[in-house]
């Protein structure tokens, strides 16, 4: 009776049903893979009562799937600043100067005029 209260507790605390973490936890011991040809968009809904928000992707199929729960406000501020200064490192990479600009494939370069 233990396990079972600690199970559902940690289920709980992690912010997921018993029957997705233990669905989740065979299919990754079966070694099923996960498909890396989807689509979809991110969303972060906010939840005013526990000044939380939560992070999920809605998926072109449909689907919702929940990539954080109970994410705070500091944690999402300090992320924006990290991915800021990743697209901006690659901006320069790339030789990026204007904003509106995007990556060329180089294949595009290449060709003979």
């Amino acid at each position: 009776m233990n396990e079972i209260t600690l199970f559902k507790a940690f289920c709980e605390k992690k912010g997921v049903s018993p029957a997705s973490l233990i669905r989740e936890l065979i299919l990754r011991e079966l070694e099923v893979p996960v498909p890396h040809t989807v689509a979809g968009r991110n969303m972060i809904a906010y939840d005013k009562e526990s000044d939380r928000f939560t992070w999920s992707v809605a998926l072109d199929n449909g689907e919702d799937v929940e990539v954080l729960k109970n994410v705070s406000p500091d944690f999402l501020e300090e992320l924006q600043d990290i991915i800021h200064r990743g697209l901006e490192e690659r901006a320069s990479f790339i030789g990026r100067v204007k904003k509106d600009s995007v990556p060329v494939p180089g294949e595009i370069l290449r060709r003979e005029r």
